[in-house]
C-alpha cells in the first residue's frame, strides 16, 4: 500500500502540472485599458483578483496591472463582477474616470466603485485560461547531525463563473544517519461554489500520510459551507464547516478503522504587489471526533513568500500537525517543522 500511495504522490503534481502547458484557445484581444499615467494598452482580461488585473497581450505577454492604477476600462465581454460584500452580477464592464465601474447586465446598468471590484472572472474564458497554480521545492542538508530534508508542494486551481476546483500535492521527506527515513504526505482536491453573498459550499478529498503520527494512509471526504468574513484588494479571510469521514490504516497493520468527525476552520491571506511581491496566507482546521470521543485533531499551515524576480519566489513555511489519539499509539502526538523552498507561479 505504501508503494502505491508514494507513486500516487509522487506523479500526481507532474499530471497536474502538465495541464497548464497545452495550446489555449483565446477570443479576441480587444479588450481596452487606459492607465492613469495616459498609457493604454489593447488586451484580453483573462481575471482580477488579489488587487491585480491580469491582461493577455500579443505583443508582451500577459500583463499584471495593479487595479488601482487603472485609469479606464472598456469590453465587450461578459464577466462574473464580484464586490467586496460578495454580491455577483454578470454583464459587460466599462469603467470611466470618475472611478464608477458600469455592469450591463442585457440592458439593466449596475454601478459599482472601482476599489469596491474585487474579482473579475471572464464568462467566455476557455478552461485552459482558467488554470492558475503553483510549484515549490525545496532542499535542506546539515552536515554536523548528517539530516537532510526535501519538499515538494504543488497547487493547480481552476475557476468557472461559480466554481473553483484545486489539486494540491505536498511531500516532505527527512532523512538522517542512522535513524528511519520520516514521510508527511498530503493529497487533496477540493471544490467550491459560490452562492449569493458570501456563502459558498465547500468540499474536501484526500489521501494523507504522516510516518510521525505513525498514520499509514488516511483517506477522507469533507462536505461543508463556508463564508467569507472579508474580501478586498489585500485580504481575504473565510471560514468553513462541516463533517468529515476518513478512513485510517496504521502503519505496520492491515486493519482500517472508520472515522466521523466534525471540523471547523478558517483561512487568511495578505498581499502586496508592489515589487517586490509579498503574500502571508495561513489556515488553521480542528476536527474532533464524532465516533472517538475524546479524539481532537489539528491541522495548523502558515506560508510567507517574497518575490525574488518574476514569477520566482522564496517561501518560507510552517506545519503543524495535531492528533489526540494517533493512530499508533507509540507515536508523538505532534508533528510540526519549519520548511524554505523556492516557487514558480503561473
Amino acid at each position: 500500500m505504501k508503494r502505491l500511495r508514494l507513486a500516487v504522490l509522487t506523479v500526481a503534481p507532474w499530471l497536474a502540472l502538465g495541464l497548464v502547458t497545452g495550446d489555449a484557445g483565446a477570443r479576441a484581444k480587444t479588450d481596452l485599458i487606459f492607465l492613469g499615467n495616459g498609457d493604454r494598452i489593447t488586451g484580453e482580461i483573462t481575471q482580477l483578483d488579489r488587487g491585480i488585473l491580469s491582461l493577455k497581450t500579443d505583443g508582451v505577454g500577459t500583463l499584471s496591472i495593479e487595479w488601482d492604477d487603472v485609469d479606464s476600462l472598456y469590453s465587450v465581454y461578459q464577466f462574473r463582477v464580484e464586490n467586496s460584500k460578495g454580491e455577483k452580477r454578470f454583464g459587460s464592464v466599462s469603467l470611466s474616470r470618475d472611478g464608477m465601474a458600469r455592469i450591463d447586465e442585457s440592458g439593466r446598468i449596475t454601478a459599482e466603485h472601482q476599489l469596491d471590484i474585487i474579482v473579475m472572472t471572464p464568462v467566455e474564458a476557455s478552461f485552459w485560461q482558467q488554470l492558475d497554480g503553483s510549484l515549490a521545492f525545496g532542499l535542506s542538508y546539515t552536515q554536523s547531525n548528517h539530516l537532510g530534508q526535501t519538499s515538494t508542494d504543488v497547487k493547480v486551481r481552476y475557476r468557472s463563473t461559480l466554481d473553483q476546483i484545486q489539486f494540491s500535492a505536498s511531500s516532505i521527506v527527512t532523512l538522517q544517519k542512522g535513524a528511519d527515513t520520516q514521510q508527511r504526505q498530503d493529497l487533496g482536491l477540493t471544490y467550491s461554489r459560490l452562492f449569493a453573498g458570501p456563502v459558498f459550499a465547500y468540499g474536501n478529498g484526500g489521501l494523507q500520510s504522516n510516518d510521525a503520527l505513525g498514520l499509514d494512509l488516511r483517506l477522507l471526504v469533507a462536505p461543508g459551507v463556508g463564508a467569507k468574513l472579508l474580501q478586498n484588494a489585500h485580504n481575504q479571510l473565510a471560514v468553513a464547516s462541516g463533517v468529515s469521514f476518513n478512513r485510517e490504516w496504521t502503519a505496520g497493520s492491515s486493519e482500517a478503522t472508520n472515522n466521523l468527525e466534525a471540523f471547523a476552520g478558517l483561512a487568511q491571506s495578505t498581499y502586496r504587489y508592489d515589487f517586490p511581491k509579498t503574500n502571508l496566507t495561513s489556515s488553521a482546521t480542528v476536527y474532533p471526533s464524532l465516533t472517538s470521543w475524546g479524539r481532537v485533531r489539528s491541522e495548523v499551515n502558515i506560508s510567507a513568500s517574497r518575490e525574488i524576480v518574476k514569477d520566482f519566489t522564496f517561501i518560507l513555511s510552517f506545519y503543524d500537525s495535531y492528533d489526540s489519539h494517533p493512530p499508533d499509539p507509540s507515536a508523538v502526538r505532534n508533528d510540526f517543522g519549519v520548511v524554505t523552498s523556492i516557487g514558480w507561479t503561473f
